[in-house]
């Protein structure tokens, strides 16, 4: 039970993280409204380090990104404010924005395993985004 809660703490820790103040959340004139775009727009903007983590843990344990990077995914795409569109393209249907975040979260998982199983190259483009680990 004590290494469990240990591996969870290190998990929280080490998760991407985004900026959420209000001045840098997207607007809904701006919003994504498909999740393969959201997806994109993540993968572009996560440092190696954090595409490394996220991709070396196992599908069971993602849940542990549901505070931290996924707050920081459903505040940054409008999951809270109204984003049907992304919800409905995550879930197939209205669901709540945290199970919509969760699918986010397993889809950039998915394509970070099949981009590394296919390719040993690093992404030609890094943009900025303030992930950082907590």
């Amino acid at each position: 039970m004590k290494r469990l809660r240990l591996a969870l703490a290190l998990l929280y820790l080490l998760a991407p993280r985004f900026a959420t103040a209000q001045e840098d959340l997207l607007g809904p004139d701006t919003w994504p409204t498909t999740v393969d775009s959201v997806v994109t727009d993540l993968i572009a903007r996560l440092s190696p380090q954090d595409k490394e983590r996220i991709q070396n843990t196992p599908r069971k344990d993602l849940i542990l990104f549901h505070h931290g990077w996924g707050t920081g995914i459903r505040n940054y795409y409008g999951l809270w404010r109204g984003n049907r569109q992304l919800i409905e393209s995550a879930c197939g249907k209205p669901c709540h924005p945290d199970d919509a975040s969760q699918i986010i979260i397993e889809k950039v998982w998915e394509t970070l395993r099949k981009q590394n199983q296919t390719s040993t190259q690093p992404t030609a483009v890094q943009r900025h985004f303030d992930v950082q680990p907590l």
